[in-house]
């Protein structure tokens, strides 16, 4: 069963700790079930008291388990995509977290018989996060193997640039395929452009921005979506709105940051633009940066301290992008749709793992690949060599809530 998130309780005080999720899960969730036994019923009808073993799904469909938070799309012990997963077999309960960590993957143990997983920390107090591609099951975490595949041969930048345009499309197109109107969180910048673009050659695209009066967004989504030929839905961001965002916020445990707090604000209100036009999911375009050298400091680092050094800050980025920042922006737009990151890709990440680092910083140019890969695919140029400004600041958000 697709769920927009899943939470399992077992041993002593189970049917309360549902009761109580169910009672905070309730205020965004569409449809929350409760299964006793396995079977899984309206939240309202079930009786979990003096159950050993309770589980609780906020979902998209109905059926027994596995219950799968996001989606899966390959094989059955480590698919590709992002999930998180909840399954039973003849040793009792399981998880899986996908292996970008997209999804979280949260646990308590109690003991040998006990214990509670959950895929939304805000269905598990108290819980720990396990890492991306890990399986957690008779009360332990293990690492999933992966096989490493054919050793891959050095490509000349043109190569890599056709190799990523393809990666790419086709990370998209499992994304959307069947997905109806679909939503893009949009900046008019590279890497929502690309996702749209893509998404617009499948099926119905509705681009949705948040920001503040005055602010990069404001011009540049306007100007991105003419080109693109795409409807473009907007809100205005304003003080009140954006205190009024972080009032409702749960964001994840932890001290929140500044960009926290900003992004939480952009992309709640994005998606609730989404849900309004009617589509059931929103792409976001994090990890293009964290992968193909976006940001400003890489190319310091790699500047001053060499390569070696940048590509160990972005790995840096994208564990915590896992820890934190996918968890985030998930549980902002998990109350009007259901997310998706294509570019937070098995087959993207390993690709990308793999590329000289003068492959993504080139001649001053930060994303270079994967600008050369928009270009390829048919990207106005216009947008592919788009600058890159953070999300937080392009929109305006941190400057409201008394950033710079």
């Amino acid at each position: 069963m697709l769920t927009n998130g899943f939470a399992l309780f077992r041993g002593e005080g189970a049917p309360s700790l549902a009761l109580d999720a169910k009672r905070r899960v309730k205020r965004y969730a569409r449809e929350v079930l409760v299964s006793c036994d396995g079977e899984f019923e309206e939240a309202d009808s079930a009786r979990p008291s003096g159950k050993r073993e309770v589980a609780l799904a906020f979902s998209l469909g109905r059926g027994g388990y596995p219950l799968v938070h996001g989606y899966a799309g390959g094989d059955a012990a480590l698919p590709e995509g992002e999930f998180a997963i909840l399954g039973t077999n003849e040793d009792g309960f399981y998880g899986v977290r996908g292996p970008l960590g997209t999804r979280g993957l949260w646990v308590v143990h109690r003991g040998p018989n006990a214990g509670s997983i959950a895929s939304d920390y805000r269905l598990l107090r108290g819980g720990a996060l396990i890492p991306p591609a890990t399986a957690y099951e008779k009360g332990g975490a293990r690492k999933m193997k992966r096989g490493r595949g054919e050793p891959r041969r050095m490509e000349t930048f043109e190569e890599a640039a056709r190799t990523l345009a393809s990666l790419v499309e086709e990370s998209v197109r499992r994304r959307v395929q069947g997905r109806g109107r679909v939503a893009v969180a949009f900046s008019g910048g590279l890497d929502s452009s690309l996702l749209a673009m893509m998404a617009s050659r499948l099926g119905e695209v509705v681009l949705c921005s948040a920001y503040a009066p005055g602010s990069r967004d404001e011009s540049q989504t306007s100007k991105a979506a003419d080109l693109l030929g795409l409807r473009l839905e907007t809100a205005l961001l304003d003080k009140e709105s954006v205190v009024e965002s972080l009032m409702r916020a749960e964001l994840p445990p932890g001290e929140a940051t500044p960009m926290d707090s900003a992004l939480w604000c952009v992309y709640s209100a994005s998606s609730e633009l989404a849900k309004r036009s009617g589509a059931r999911t929103i792409l976001l375009g994090q990890l293009a940066d964290e992968l193909f050298g976006g940001y400003r400091k890489y190319a310091i680092a790699a500047h001053e301290s060499g390569a070696e050094a940048a590509e160990r800050m972005m790995r840096g980025d994208v564990k915590a992008c896992a820890d934190r920042g996918f968890l985030r922006d998930e549980a902002a737009c998990s109350a009007s749709c259901e997310v998706r990151f294509p570019y937070a890709d098995a087959g993207i990440a390993s690709f990308a793992s793999g590329l000289p680092m003068d492959y993504k910083i080139r001649g001053g140019e930060r994303k270079a690949v994967l600008r050369a890969a928009a270009l390829e695919l048919g990207l106005p140029e216009e947008l592919a060599e788009a600058p890159k400004k953070a999300a937080q600041f392009s929109s305006g958000a941190a400057r409201l809530l008394g950033g710079r």
